[in-house]
């Protein structure tokens, strides 16, 4: 029975999130729709990551098996793209391992988090958060430093897994992750035609593992110490706190996208930063 894997990518607006719920539209019961429409089956998808509602993606990773299917990963491509909303694109498609599992084979996973400080545009504010005031980039980059490393992240974990008794803190690595990467840097963003170029700043996160809400927690108490109301030692202060009361505001779903899921045939530096050093964008998948 062959196996096939998928690169999506979705605008996660109008998604209740990735995973399928009762009464709500969702990206997996999107992809499965169009599964059952492709090979006349129900057939059912695994996805590397959940994403919540309103978190978009360019890089989700998907398997699921074909009984029917006689044809290859290209003509796969086309048919469930013609099945799929505009909202919702297979990007790639090949064939894996039987045993392939896009969650649990993962070894890291890319977010990316778009802040535009103060812009007005309505395009840009679909996909990025934009609060008022400057943020500086250089205070963010101090305090990102403090997160490179194995950490417990327990007051950057959201759904009520950031509490010393909640039941995160029974599993096999608790609240610890490797955060191999946490870099910010400008971005100017253009949407269309006619549209002027907006400044953002784009916070890059690379890790082996990512707790509920995890990325939106760094990027609030980050944009915070951009915005000169914390210094960035108060990060490394909230890191010690281990406790999510304790940790920042949460930065707004529609920023925040899924852009890269590694696997064993996907090269990447997956050595924390030295102290002091920055990571480019150089490298990243």
């Amino acid at each position: 029975m062959p196996r096939f894997r998928v690169t999506l990518a979705y605008d996660g607006t109008d998604f209740a999130g990735s995973q399928a719920q009762p009464n709500q539209r969702t990206v997996q019961g999107e992809l499965e729709r169009a599964l059952a429409q492709t090979v006349g089956v129900r057939t059912r998808a695994l996805f590397a990551g959940r994403t919540d509602r309103g978190v978009h993606a360019t890089g989700q990773v998907a398997a699921f098996d074909m009984h029917a299917w006689r044809w290859g990963p290209a003509d796969l491509q086309r048919s469930l793209n013609a099945s799929l909303p505009s909202d919702l694109r297979v990007l790639a498609a090949s064939e894996a391992d039987a045993a392939f599992h896009p969650r649990f084979d993962a070894a890291w996973r890319e977010y990316r988090y778009w802040v535009a400080p103060g812009a007005l545009s309505p395009f840009l504010g679909r996909y990025a958060w934009t609060p008022r005031g400057d943020v500086a980039v250089d205070r963010m980059l101090g305090g990102a430093t403090h997160l490179e490393g194995t950490h417990d992240f327990a007051s950057f974990a959201g759904g009520g897994e950031g509490v010393p008794w909640s039941r995160r803190a029974m599993h096999a690595r608790g609240t610890t992750r490797t955060l191999f990467r946490c870099a910010c840097r400008e971005a100017e963003i253009r949407f269309g035609p006619g549209c002027d170029h907006q400044r953002a700043i784009e916070v890059v996160t690379t890790a082996d593992g990512f707790l509920p809400r995890m990325v939106r927690n760094i990027v609030g108490a980050l944009v915070e110490v951009g915005q000169g109301r914390r210094p960035p030692e108060w990060i490394a202060d909230v890191l010690a706190y281990r406790d999510r009361r304790l940790g920042s505001v949460v930065a707004p779903a529609h920023g925040l996208a899924l852009t890269a899921v590694g696997y064993d045939d996907v090269t990447y530096d997956l050595r924390p930063a030295g102290p002091g050093q920055r990571r480019t964008d150089e490298g990243a998948t």
